[in-house]
């Protein structure tokens, strides 16, 4: 055979010789990696069902307590309009006396103006009648 062609042929078989070393190489680290990400997770699957079954309970608790809020806040609500009806009988008892009182009061005060008036009249006319015997 020709020397050049044996050469090529050489350098060929030991190109493909470095190839397969390297990709060995490559395999063997990919097969520990491999089993590296197997492990982490295992673990992560381990986590996460300790997770699961340590949040469970919290979950059930959560929504007891979000049913007893709801229940909580629908009597608020009927105890609020309850509330709201007895706000509004007040104001309006309180407007029926406030009218009452003005109705009063327009009746009264002429008569209390009167009367005011009739016993200042009396208690000047005993002054003066003190003041005449007193003087005499």
């Amino acid at each position: 055979m020709d020397t050049t062609l044996l050469i090529f042929i050489c350098i060929a078989l030991a190109s493909a010789t470095i190839l397969f070393v390297v990709c060995a190489q490559l395999a063997m680290k990919a097969g520990k990696n491999l089993d590296r990400m197997t492990v982490v997770v295992e673990l992560i699957q381990r986590d996460v069902h300790e997770l699961k079954v340590s949040a469970k309970p919290v979950i059930e608790k959560a929504g007891l307590v979000l049913d007893l809020t709801q229940q909580t806040l629908s009597r608020l609500e009927s105890d609020l309009e309850v509330l709201s009806s007895g706000a509004k009988s007040i104001a309006g008892i309180a407007e029926d006396v406030r009218l009452l009182e003005q109705n009063l009061l327009a009746r009264v005060k002429p008569s209390l103006e009167d009367l005011a008036s009739i016993v200042s009249g009396v208690a000047r006319g005993v002054t003066t009648f003190a003041r005449k015997l007193t003087a005499r």
